[in-house]
Order: structure tokens, then sequence, then C-alpha cells
């Protein structure tokens, strides 16, 4: 297997914000931290990509502390912010393709990791940079199934007319989601938390509490649609970081706010701004 994902030391900077903010809503204890940033040391040695260190970080946090969602309320703010900005920008953007797309990056604005990003931009400061035609002719290319890899929680609601457009161009659509809470990803129980089921049906489970995804975690449903000529689209930087290593497995729809210096030398857009790519 082939890396592309070329990590910086800005990378090893959010590893450290992660650890701190994570051990600080754990409630962990100086000895916890201590190890946490010799484990980041260890496997930074050891050649390991950002999401894969993040979560051997966050699985012995939560080891150690046995605190399950140490996120929780920081979900619930976003999911409020959220909220309101899907409302405020409710007339910048009509149902075309380019727009639901545009409209499925900006849901990608909110991260706690690194916080600097946070928080939603105005429509008409975007920058936007989409394979519009190259992303339509993957639409028609696919098969009769569309497979959407979920991120943040604030992301579901920017998704939905996204999910819209697919289902009116004949695709049925599944939405994966964490199986277990982590970081402010959206998860299983945070679908029927905020009654996300009520608005979409076809969620289906990562079935583990990882950031990202990786190919031998799929099972299931998850697996069969990778495996098969679905539509997959894959939200924010983690999905691209976990994705990008596995070189010539299969074409993948690309939406995101490039929220770093490694990412955006990776794919050559600007850091801030917002892309739809197919890779």
């Amino acid at each position: 297997m082939k890396i592309i994902m070329k990590v910086t030391e800005y990378c090893k900077d959010c590893l450290r914000g992660l650890i701190d903010r994570t051990c600080r809503l754990s409630n962990a204890g100086i000895e916890v931290l201590y190890e946490c940033n010799n484990i980041l040391e260890r496997l930074w040695v050891m050649g390991m990509t950002p999401p894969a260190i993040a979560n051997s970080i966050l699985h012995y946090i939560k080891e150690r502390t046995g605190v399950y969602d140490p996120y929780i309320h920081m979900k619930d703010r976003e999911l409020s912010i959220a909220k309101k900005a899907v409302s405020d920008m409710e007339g910048f953007f009509i149902n075309d393709l380019e727009d639901v797309v545009k409209f499925s990056a900006i849901g990608n604005s909110t991260d706690i990791f690194p916080d600097t990003h946070g928080g939603f931009i105005n429509p008409d400061k975007l920058e936007f940079y989409g394979d519009i035609d190259i992303i339509d002719h993957e639409i028609n290319r696919t098969g009769g199934e569309a497979l959407i890899l979920g991120d943040n929680i604030g992301d579901f609601f920017f998704d939905v007319r996204l999910i819209r457009f697919l289902e009116e161009r004949g695709k049925k659509v599944y939405y994966a989601v964490k199986g277990h809470p982590v970081q402010n990803d959206l998860s299983v129980e945070d679908v029927y938390r905020y009654g996300f089921d009520k608005i979409f049906k076809n969620f289906v489970s990562t079935g583990t509490d990882k950031v990202g995804i990786e190919q031998d975690n799929m099972n299931g449903i998850l697996r069969e649609l990778w495996e098969k000529d679905a539509l997959v689209i894959a939200k924010g930087m983690g999905n691209y970081e976990t994705i990008s290593e596995l070189t010539g497995e299969r074409r993948v729809m690309h939406i995101m706010k490039i929220k770093c210096p490694a990412v955006s030398r990776d794919i050559s857009y600007p850091e801030g701004s917002y892309v739809a790519i197919v890779r």
C-alpha cells in the first residue's frame, strides 16, 4: 500500500492540541497527558499517519478515563450553530449540482481539530474549487447506489440537499456515521439523540470509533458499496487522509474545507478554501 498523503510538523502540532483538549474534556490526570505525548512521539517516529496516531491516542484516553463521549457538549453547540447557518443561507443556493456540492462543502466548516478554523463562511466570500463536470460524469457513470462517508456532526444538515439531489438522479443513498463517538464526528448515538433518523432513514455504521475510514474495518453494506460500482463521497480531511493511502483502490469524490497546510499542499488548493474533487 503506497501512502500519498505526506505529513508535516503542523500535523504534530495538531495532535498535541488534540491531546490537550481531549485530556481536559475527559478530566484526565497528568500521567495520562504525559503518556499520550509519549504515544505521539513513538508513533510519529514509526511514520504513522495523523489519523492513525489520533486513533491510538483517543483510544488510550478513553480506556484510562472511562469517558465515552468527551465532546458531547461541543457537539451540542456545533449542531446549534449549523442549524442557524443552514437557515441563514437558505436563499443563497439553488438546487443544481454545483450549488448542492458547494453547500455540502460549507457544512465542513466547523471543526475542533484544529480549533482555529471553526465557524461558517459568508457564501458571498466562498472560495470554492470543484470538478463539477467530472462529478456529473461520476454520478452518471456509477450504479444506482451512493455512499456518503460523513464527518463532523454539523455536516449532515448541509448534506441533506446533496442527498435529495442524488435521490432525484435515481440513486439510493446511504450515509455512513461512526459506530461510536470520536471527537465531534457524527455517530450512531448522535443520529438518534438528535432525531436525524426522522430526516433520513439510510444511515449505516462504520462499526468503529476511529477518525477517518480504514478498508480493513469495512463490513456489511459499507464494504459492499465500497467494492461495487456505487458512487462514494467522502466528507472532510480525516476521510481524505485515510482514503488517500488506498492508491488506485477506487474513485472517490472528496468534499471538504481545507483546514491545514499539509492537505493544502497535497491537493494543491489554498488553505481555507472549499473543494469538491474526484481522486
